[in-house]
């Protein structure tokens, strides 16, 4: 896993997790369902660039 071998790595994937964790956080029990999708779309997104970093890592964090 690069995540684990590579500091440049890690530090670019956890700038992604902290966008998304921004993102989920400002989700709540009020939020439409437009807000949600775009939510799932971007995750997605943002899936697609750790994937691109690490394939591996990507596929433990996609379970989310």
């Amino acid at each position: 896993m690069i995540y684990n071998e590579n500091p440049i790595t890690r530090e670019a994937i956890d700038k992604l997790l902290k966008k998304n964790a921004s993102i989920q956080a400002s989700l709540g029990i009020d939020s439409t369902e437009v807000e949600l999708f775009e939510a799932k779309i971007k995750w997605a997104e943002i899936l697609r660039e750790i994937r691109s970093l690490d394939a591996e890592f990507a596929d433990v964090v996609q379970a989310q």
